[in-house]
């Protein structure tokens, strides 16, 4: 049952503003993008046409605060069966951005925020790469990479995702 108490009657307006959004409401529900998902066969939770119709019912929270919104891989396998033509992976990509910008953003993306702040990289490189490295013969290269740093700084990114 959708309570539409708490709806936001602007939520999809300003999805469609988002770039990748401006298919949002030439969905008509006919289920196509989520019979083809290969996210939705391994966990029945994620659907893209459910989180498309909650975002055009104004359902802004319950959207934004939903694990289940990061599952798209980004397949693409929904746009290609769309009846409609809708880009569906860049709908849900267009309401993901959405959600970051205003602050809902999954622990594990800030943990790698934080590494990559960090180091530059997703994991840490250490002594024992490097001299593996130079044992193959291949290039030094720093433990950390500083200027992943300056440019999370320069997006802004790590401000909208609380770091």
């Amino acid at each position: 049952m959708i309570d539409l108490k708490n709806a936001d009657p602007h939520f999809k307006w300003e999805i469609i503003k988002m770039e990748g959004g401006e298919g949002l409401l030439k969905c008509f529900g006919c289920s196509d993008c989520a019979a083809s998902c290969p996210v939705r066969y391994f966990d029945e939770r994620y659907n893209p046409r459910k989180i498309i119709r909650l975002t055009l019912l104004g359902m802004k929270n319950r959207v934004l605060s939903s694990p289940f919104l990061w599952f798209c891989a980004h397949c693409h396998a929904c746009t290609e069966r769309c009846p409609q033509g809708i880009l569906v992976a860049e709908v849900i990509n267009a309401i993901k951005n959405y959600a970051v910008e205003n602050g809902y953003c999954p622990e594990g993306y800030k943990v790698q925020l934080d590494l990559l702040k960090r180091l530059g990289r997703l994991y840490e490189v250490e002594d024992f790469d490097l001299k593996k490295r130079q044992r193959l013969g291949l290039p030094p290269i720093d433990k950390t990479i500083p200027e992943v740093a300056r440019i999370l700084e320069h997006t802004g990114i790590l401000k909208k995702v609380g770091q």
